[in-house]
This record gives structure tokens, sequence and C-alpha cells, in this order.
């Protein structure tokens, strides 16, 4: 399965690695992996559907099940912020599934823990290692998960708000599977959520979780 697609390592950090194709997700099963980045091209409908909806409309919740039932329960958030059937809302309840199922069979279980966030305030903006086992994040809108080459994590760790090193951010709509400390001990990818208070900025974030792992 994994033979058509094509990897690149980050030069910032080996133990990342990127693709263009949802088998890259994969790639985060193997001993040296910290990090799985599918770059994703999302259909230019969905872009416009999310860019154009006011942010008291943005679907969010959370939800603990079979990620054959994330369609439905997507749809539903869209129903209660009263979002209209659309193109672009199909595109992304579509999306959000399809990474629900990429993550669940990852991860080897037909259920997942998926959280869906509309963020406009400084949420999770310290650096840290998820204590999971794996963990998918993604951004619909706005900057998306920034994350640190392995020489820069203890600095930011010390420094949080005073760091102004480099760092790396995930690409809007990106799927970032990071293989947190229960699998990779200190050799999990040191990130934060991208501080946007007082930016204006509202971000859609999703992360989905095993159902087992809780922070």
């Amino acid at each position: 399965m994994h033979r058509s697609v094509t990897i690149a390592t980050s030069v910032a950090n080996p133990q990342v690695l990127e693709g263009v194709d949802a088998a890259t997700l994969h790639l985060i099963r193997n001993d040296h992996a910290a990090l799985a980045i599918w770059r994703r091209s999302p259909p230019l409908e969905l872009v416009d559907w999310l860019d154009g909806l006011e942010d008291d409309r943005l679907p969010e919740g959370h939800f603990i099940g079979p990620a054959a039932c994330v369609p439905a329960r997507v749809s539903t958030l869209c129903d209660l912020v009263e979002v209209e059937d659309s193109p672009g809302r199909r595109a992304f309840i579509a999306d959000v599934a399809q990474l629900a199922r990429a993550f669940a069979s990852v991860a080897g279980a037909s259920d997942v823990d998926l959280r869906l966030e509309a963020v406009d305030h400084d949420s999770c903006w310290r650096f840290h290692r998820d204590h999971v086992g794996y963990r998918l994040n993604a951004t619909y809108r706005g900057p998306g998960t920034q994350w640190l080459a392995p020489e820069l994590a203890g600095r930011a760790l010390r420094a949080q708000r005073r760091y102004r090193g480099p760092l790396h951010e995930l690409p809007r709509f990106a799927a970032g599977l990071f293989k947190g400390v229960k699998r990779a001990g200190d050799k999990a990818v040191v990130h934060r959520s991208p501080p946007v208070a007082g930016s204006g900025q509202t971000r859609v974030f999703l992360c989905l979780n095993e159902v087992s792992d809780h922070d």
C-alpha cells in the first residue's frame, strides 16, 4: 500500500515524514518516526465555505464513538449552528470523516475521540509533548499547529512565551499525526497551538485521539 507514496524526510527533523497521500499517516508506525504530515489540497468549495462562515456559525463539539458515525455527528454540529446544506458543508463533513477513518485505521481501532473547536484565544499555547499514544491535528481555518526540531525542544519548553527561536507550522488542511509520549517517550515532538488572542483570527481545529487516551 505504501509503495505509491512519495515521502520526504524533514531537513529540520529526520523523525518527521511528509507526503501527499493518506498512506503517509501509516508511516508513523515506523520505529524512528515521531510525526507524519499528510499535505492535502482541499476542494475549492470547502475553502470558500469555511472562509465565508461567521465566527458564531463555526461547527464545534466533541464525539467519542465509531469512526463510521462521524458524518452524522458532524452534520448535527452543523445543524446546531444553523449552517444550511451546501457543497461546502458536505465537503467539510466528508473531509472530517475521511480523517477520522484514516486515524482509526492507523490506530487499529473502530472508535475515535474527536474534538472540533473554534478557537479565538490562546488555547494550548504552551510548548508540550502529548501524553497520548497517537494524536492527529488538522487546522481547517487559521494558522496550524507549530512544532520544533528536537535540538530546540528543551529551550522552548523552558522559555515558553519567551521563546523566539525557529519553529515550523503545519500548513492549513494538512493532517499532522503525532506519536505521543506513550509511544515515543522524550522523542515525541514538542509543539503548541499558535497564539491567536487579539489577532482577530478564529481557528477551526480538529483533534483526533485514541479513545483510551486522556490528557
